[in-house]
């Protein structure tokens, strides 16, 4: 069920100011018959599902911008806007918060990563609808876990490609925001930038363009999916080097020390590629010349933050977009602050950091906006993939809970149990967080019950530290799961074709998966509040300022649609922000 209690929050209200903005009204030239879309009657089934607020409409085509940017900060949790709000500069996050219509946004799936929550933004969809339901999965066909956007009939325009690198869209079900401008509107652009290429895969969609950074040359880079060759806009952007002029950079603290309230250096943190865990970080990898090591160092700083935005300015020029006379569509996916909050975690003096020069970043990108477009041509969307859970150690001594779960202990645990129950066998096939994955043709050579194996597996899981629950891969395909949002959110994140066996729920504070295999560092991919609460700010034209509550993840997509003038995605499952639009 949507949410959208309109919740007090007082941080936000001291820092949110309504701001003047010219009305969005409709012109004697539009085409649409059906211009007044009610909303739902008071009462019945629907009610309490929104907040007040007037009736929305379609806006006119001579009303709509001519270009809809698209920003993602990756693992920004929806409570650093207030956290960090005294830092924030008046160009950046305060411009659009202060301007734009501000909505707490809520994820109402369990797997809170990147890939999903790239492809929720993108679809309007949950990942049982679209398919994207984990960074990584166990294919069965092919016999080995790959990358959730790995496609073998696609390749990396750089480097070799492996089953660890995403490709193309192919896995992605359904349409985005993008495909569906493009569908409409066939001389419409659609162009997705960032460093890594899960993220700008899912918003470039089936029909537009993705770039992303290639940490074995530092170039910005695509995929055969898209085009055959680097248009020469990238070429003359990779020509000059921007990654490389940032090899031996020193990543200093922005602001005052004493404006860091958070422990520095503390031991739980991660070093990444040499960047350490204290101050100043020099950028090199190790390395006496730019190389791989050094490339993966950068992305994890803001120098790899200024790198996109600069790149989504070369794409600006390059396409022209926004300059054609048809609405194009520019998504930027920013990454640093994930690297860095998997690194430093989110009460680290590096995530602030990290998020104030984002601030920076952002506001002057803004103001170069307003250099290339006149008032009313532009649409601006900012939101986050996922949260962030604090490091679990941290958590241990903070709120004495928290619990980092290696694989190993998962995989003993289950060959083990059911080793004791049906037999000796390598009865686990792979681990790909949260899903376990079971040797079927075991099960069916020995003439078992996949539904008593699976639970079995469950139970057993329910005795390692940070497990606070399981669903099999029975139950959740018979609808057998409990009455709670738990159990809901799951439902949302499976997609039987590729979800394992069963599905573990981790208790809040603790993780399983990729980084969990190490002693430091966190990272997301729950339905606790800290993975799935994200700021959603609407700045333009058609937005009524202020902050109006909370609302599901899915209601993105459908408003973009609107003011668009075009379908919602085929999978689309929310519904349009009535209460933002003027």
């Amino acid at each position: 069920m949507l949410h959208r209690a309109l919740r007090p929050l007082s941080l936000v209200a001291g820092l949110v100011a309504a701001a003047p903005c010219a009305a969005f009204g409709q012109s004697a030239r539009d085409p649409i018959p059906i211009d007044e879309i009610a909303r739902p009657p008071a009462g019945g089934k629907d009610a309490g599902k929104r907040g007040p607020g007037k009736p929305g409409k379609v806006p006119a085509a001579a009303e709509r911008p001519r270009l809809v940017v698209l920003v993602v900060a990756d693992q920004l949790r929806w409570e650093f806007l207030t956290r960090y709000a005294p830092d924030f500069g008046p160009d950046g996050f305060r411009r659009l918060m202060e301007q734009g219509a501000v909505f707490q946004g809520h994820y109402g799936q369990q797997n809170t990563y990147t890939g999903p929550g790239h492809a929720l933004i993108a679809t309007g969809s949950y990942g049982y609808v679209n398919g994207i339901i984990q960074n990584k999965w166990f294919n069965r066909d092919a016999g080995r876990s790959e990358a959730m956007l790995f496609d073998p009939g696609a390749k990396l325009l750089v480097g070799e490609t492996t089953p660890e690198d995403e490709t193309s869209p192919r896995n992605l079900m359904g349409s985005t925001v993008g495909d569906e401008l493009r569908l409409a509107s066939p001389d419409s652009k659609v162009v997705a930038v960032g460093l890594k290429e899960r993220g700008t895969i899912a918003l470039g969609g089936r029909m537009g363009h993705a770039y992303f950074h290639s940490e074995v040359t530092g170039e910005m880079t695509s995929s055969t999916w898209y085009m055959q060759a680097l248009p020469d806009w990238v070429k003359a952007f990779n020509g000059k080097k921007p990654t490389d002029a940032s090899f031996g950079k020193t990543w200093e603290r922005l602001l005052p020390a004493d404006r860091y309230p958070e422990v520095d250096d503390s031991k739980f943190e991660s070093d990444v590629k040499g960047l350490g865990r204290g101050w100043p970080k020099k950028v090199t990898g190790k390395l006496a010349a730019p190389g791989p090591d050094f490339y993966t160092a950068f992305q994890a700083t803001p120098f790899g933050t200024d790198l996109t935005f600069d790149f989504a300015r070369a794409a600006l020029d390059g396409e022209r977009l926004g300059q054609r006379g048809v609405t194009d569509l520019l998504a930027v996916s920013i990454s640093p602050t994930d690297l860095a909050g998997h690194a430093f975690g989110p009460y680290s003096q590096e995530m602030r950091d990290v998020t104030v020069r984002l601030d920076r970043s952002l506001g002057a990108f803004l103001k170069d906006l307003d250099k290339r477009y006149k008032p009313g041509e532009v649409l601006i969307a900012f939101t986050s993939d996922h949260g962030a859970v604090p490091i679990p150690e941290w958590s241990a001594e903070k709120l004495h809970t928290g619990h980092r779960l290696k694989k190993a202990s998962i995989k003993e645990t289950v060959n083990k149990a059911l080793s004791g129950r049906f037999g000796a066998g390598e009865w686990v096939v792979a681990l790909e967080d949260p899903s376990v994955y079971l040797d079927r043709a075991l099960i069916a050579s020995r003439k078992l019950d996949p539904a008593e194996v699976e639970r079995v597996a469950g139970e057993a899981c329910l005795t390692l530290p940070g497990i606070s629950g399981f669903h099999t891969r029975t139950q959740l395909l018979n609808g057998w799961v409990p009455p709670t949002r738990g159990a809901e959110a799951v439902v949302r994140s499976y997609y039987p074709a590729r979800s394992g066996d069963v599905v573990l729920v981790q208790a809040p504070f603790s993780f399983w998966g990729k980084y969990a295999e190490k002693d430091h560092g966190s990272t997301h991919g729950s339905f606790y509040r800290y993975d799935t609460d994200v700021p959603i700010l609407l700045w333009g034209k058609p937005f009524t300022p202020g902050f109006h509550g909370e609302t599901e993840m899915v209601d993105l997509a459908p408003t973009l649609t609107r003011l668009l003038g075009v379908n919602p995605p085929a999978g689309c499952e929310g519904e349009v922000l009535e209460e933002a639009l003027r």
